[in-house]
């Protein structure tokens, strides 16, 4: 019945309900009794078998590289193996006869040939001993077709045997025979304890190796009928001697491309070399070291158990009086001991928390000045110092001062043509992680790696040669050398044995292995259309548009001039998303040298002219001033309006500083000269914050910024006075126009940035410097002589005439603030800040005087007085009369002025006098 094609009862039914639930009941009937070979199942329904019936040894078939060696082996003819199963004396009177000598019984021995499953058995058997005991039990595993010892041990000479029963030297001869491993393994691990042969064995091998255990068996070779010749014959030489490894140079990478001054240590391979026979035949001695004397030594027996018992070696060196301790003075070495016998002892200190600088950082506490008080607590007993771990096998010196010799760098020319490129395999190494440097590896490591099984090691192997072929020195030769040699010597990028492997990997199966491959032919100067059509695939699959790998593709293809959509939008997206400065500078170089074949850089960046967020505008106005393609009118526009309406003073100076690049400083200029004349107050304060920002000044700007310095609006005049200081202006007209400001202008502000102009600028007249003196000594606003004193700070003046003014107000300086400026200067100058002390005394005397109770009694009764006067005029002049106060200040200046009069008639008359008498 064919079960493809249902019959035609059936057709005639099939769209029918009942017609299809017969179809699945007769095919379900039908297929009851089918089944599959396992092949079939495995390759149609996989899903289908039980993981407990599923057959995964294909997993673990080695295909590929991985593939075993398929090269026909030659095997020695198969040995026999010795079973545990016992012979009959018969065999054993046989073998007495071969010696001559009586032997001890043997068990019967039972020979059968080896099989591929007895390979990896273990069989024991035994070797007898001519006193008559067990002399080793041993297992043999995974000897193919090897004679085992007891049927080699049958075949000595009849007279060989004698006479090393005769000489007592069967055992030695017998543990010679085999290796180290395999004699101290049977010794220690197979002979029972109880054995009286054991101690005899345990000092021949202790004797011979200097050990008489062991811990695992090696394979050994096959004893061979050779190996038991006489016992003073000389051992015959075999036909396949082994080999020892001997040493080959290779060439450093730095060495091939010839930098001087480089040193490195020799890098050398394995190759096979002589043979050493007497490896496992030198005697070892091991000397111990004698432990030190026990206190129950020295001190008396009958103390017993009162005598304090330790394991600890410092301790019993301390205690039994050998050696004392020795003071040290260098506290990093606080965690030792170290004693007059040259014992040194390691401390067990607790943890310090928290820890000290000299954790995270190379500075020492007695660098940094820092006192540590207290000691830390011991943990446990000192123990012995062990170099071997500590300072591999070095003991340290204890001079005090610092060993370390700082590794001098070599310096060399690079190449300047290669900056961008180097840049761009530095930065995609250092995304990859790969830290693999030039300088340390060899032109033969590095063709093994690139022919290496895995990806990785490839992978870093390209990109050390992409590294190594951007930091290429720059060849240089002497006059001499150019002219012995008639030309420089070419050092190629990569040694020429390389760039076969390098070539091959791009067509590497892995995609990464790919993309190191096409940036090391870049880096080569070796491009070709496989290698771009890499660069390119990897520019497409790019999405997030901030991979490693494309970043390094575009700044490939830029480099080599390729201007397409894909290079100027990745470049363009690591140009505006990177936080990286560096990168920043890297993507506005290379998009200003691919500008000159496309405009797509220019409209992309006059896109980004309307973002946002400031700091992308200012990346646009910066790159769009470094562009060599032309500007159109829209562009200049668009700069022009950012300079003057934009919120961020940062945006407008870099529309400014971008329209002076781009040669459009014309039209700059003609409007900035519009708006110091006749824009507003504010439109003036941007154009001079912008003129100090761009650093111009011409002739026809110079009447418009004079006329700045004198504007009614006192923010005006103080951004001028900014400007000016900026563009240092030495011009006469400027400095006088500062110097009336410093002098006459009313608002305090203006003075102190006039003066501080007048600092900056630097030209130190008589004139300036006799009013910076009489501000500092007369100006009533403190700012006015902070600002003075620091502006004769600035200009360097000196002189007894300040030395006098400093001194003068620093006694009778009220404000703290001026008070601690003129002391700084007066110690600065190394003026003395006492002063002159006759005027100190004179006004504390003329103070006393004024305090005295005369004076004051008859300021008290002149006041009563003036009261009076006072009260009485106002009887006379009634309600409309002047004002109290006006009134009390008018008698008292009345009042002075005749006393005035009278202490100048009496100071003349008492000069008169002693005129008199010096006359």
């Amino acid at each position: 019945m064919d079960l493809q094609q249902p019959s035609k009862g059936s057709m005639e039914y099939h769209h029918s309900r009942r017609g299809k639930q017969l179809y699945r009941q007769l095919l379900r009937n039908a297929s009851e009794g089918l089944s599959f070979s396992q092949d079939v199942m495995w390759e149609m329904g996989a899903d289908g078998i039980s993981y407990s019936k599923a057959d995964f040894s294909w997993l673990f078939r080695a295909t590929g590289r991985l593939a075993p060696d398929t090269k026909p082996k030659s095997r020695k003819k198969a040995g026999t193996k010795v079973s545990p199963c016992h012979i009959g004396p018969k065999a054993q009177e046989k073998e007495n006869e071969l010696v001559g000598v009586p032997l001890p019984v043997l068990p019967p021995l039972q020979t059968t040939h080896y099989s591929h499953n007895s390979l990896t058995t273990k069989e024991p058997f035994t070797i007898p001993n001519q006193q008559g005991g067990m002399l080793v039990c041993f297992q043999r595993t995974e000897l193919r077709g090897a004679s085992n010892v007891y049927s080699c041990l049958k075949k000595v000479p009849p007279d060989v045997r004698e006479e090393y029963s005769r000489n007592s030297k069967w055992n030695e001869f017998v543990l010679k025979k085999l290796t180290k491993t395999t004699a101290q393994w049977i010794v220690s691990q197979k002979i029972p304890k109880q054995s009286q042969h054991k101690e005899g064995l345990q000092s021949l091998l202790k004797g011979q190796y200097g050990s008489a255990s062991a811990t695992d068996l090696v394979t050994d070779e096959p004893m061979r009928e050779a190996d038991f010749c006489g016992f003073y014959d000389a051992p015959r030489s075999s036909s396949e001697p082994k080999c020892l490894q001997s040493s080959k140079a290779e060439t450093p990478l730095p060495v091939y491309y010839r930098i001087q001054g480089y040193v490195f240590s020799p890098v050398c391979t394995d190759e096979q070399g002589g043979s050493n026979q007497t490896a496992n035949t030198v005697t070892v001695k091991h000397t111990e070291t004698p432990k030190p004397p026990r206190l129950q030594n020295s001190l008396n027996p009958h103390a017993g158990k009162y005598v304090y018992y330790t394991k600890n070696d410092f301790e019993q060196e301390l205690y039994s009086g050998i050696a004392k301790q020795v003071h040290q003075r260098d506290r990093r070495n606080e965690d030792r001991i170290i004693l007059d016998n040259n014992s040194e002892y390691q401390k067990n200190l607790q943890e310090l928390f928290p820890c000290g600088p000299e954790k995270w950082t190379h500075v020492t506490e007695a660098k940094m000045g820092r006192v540590e008080k207290g000691l830390r607590r011991w943990m446990d007993l000192p123990t012995k110092a062990d170099y071997g771990t500590e300072l591999g096998l070095r003991p340290p010196v204890y001079t005090g001062q610092t060993t370390e010799v700082a590794k001098q760098q070599v310096h060399y020319k690079l190449i300047p043509e290669l900056s961008s490129l180097r840049y761009a395999v530095e930065e995609w190494r250092n995304a990859w992680k790969i830290k693999i440097t030039w300088q340390s590896v060899t032109v033969e490591g590095l063709k093994k790696s690139l022919t290496d099984l895995h990806c990785h090691v490839r992978l870093a192997a390209i990109a050390t040669c992409a590294l190594g072929a951007v930091h290429r020195p720059q060849e240089e030769l002497a006059a001499s050398e150019t002219a012995l040699y008639g030309r420089g010597w070419e050092v190629e990028p990569v040694p020429p044995e390389l760039q076969p492997l390098l070539l091959s990997a791009l067509s590497d199966p892995v995609k990464r292995v790919q993309i190191a491959a096409a940036v090391c032919q870049y880096a080569m100067g070796a491009s070709n259309p496989h290698a771009q059509d890499i660069l390119r695939n990897v520019l497409h699959q790019d999405t997030s548009g901030m991979g490693a790998d494309s970043w390094v593709a575009a700044q490939c293809l830029a480099l080599e001039g390729e201007a397409t959509q894909a290079v100027v939008e990745r470049l363009l997206s690591q140009h505006f998303l990177s936080e990286a400065p560096a990168d920043q500078d890297q993507a506005a170089t290379l998009l200003s040298n691919i500008s000159s074949k496309t405009t797509l850089v220019r409209s992309r960046l006059s896109e980004e002219l309307n973002c946002g967020n400031w700091r992308t505008r200012v990346l646009a106005c910066n790159t769009l001033s470094q562009l060599k393609c032309q500007i159109n009118k829209d562009l200049s526009n668009k700069l022009s309006h950012l300079m003057w309406n934009d919120w961020s003073s940062v945006v407008r100076q870099a529309a400014a500083q971008a329209l002076g690049r781009l040669n459009l400083g014309s039209d700059l200029h003609d409007e900035l000269i519009v708006k110091l004349d006749e824009g507003p107050a504010s439109r003036r304060v941007e154009a001079l914050v912008l003129i100090g920002q761009l650093k111009i000044m011409t002739i026809k700007l110079l009447p418009a910024f004079l006329r700045c310095l004198v504007d009614d609006f006192v923010v005006v005049r103080k951004q001028a006075c900014f400007t000016a200081a900026s563009l240092m202006l030495k011009d006469e007209i400027i400095m006088e126009q500062l110097i009336d400001l410093m002098h006459n202008d009313t608002s305090c502000d203006v003075k102190v940035v006039a003066i501080n102009a007048l600092g900056k600028i630097g030209c130190l007249t008589p004139a300036l410097e006799e009013l910076l003196l009489w501000a500092l000594h007369h100006e009533e606003e403190p700012r006015v002589r902070i600002a003075a004193c620091e502006a004769l700070k600035t200009l360097g003046v000196k002189g007894p005439e300040l030395q006098l003014i400093l001194q003068e107000r620093f006694v009778l300086e009220p404000n703290p603030q001026v008070h601690r400026h003129i002391e700084a200067m007066l110690k600065s100058y190394g003026y003395s800040l006492e002063g002159d002390k006759g005027m100190v005394y004179r006004i504390t005397d003329q103070v006393q005087q004024l305090c005295s109770k005369n004076i004051i009694t008859e300021k008290v009764l002149l006041l009563e007085e003036l009261t009076q006067l006072q009260q009485h005029q106002r009887r006379l002049l009634g309600q409309e009369g002047q004002p109290e106060a006006s009134v009390m200040s008018a008698l008292l200046q009345e009042r002075f002025t005749a006393l005035k009069h009278l202490s100048t008639r009496s100071l003349s008359a008492s000069k008169d006098g002693q005129d008199k008498q010096i006359s």
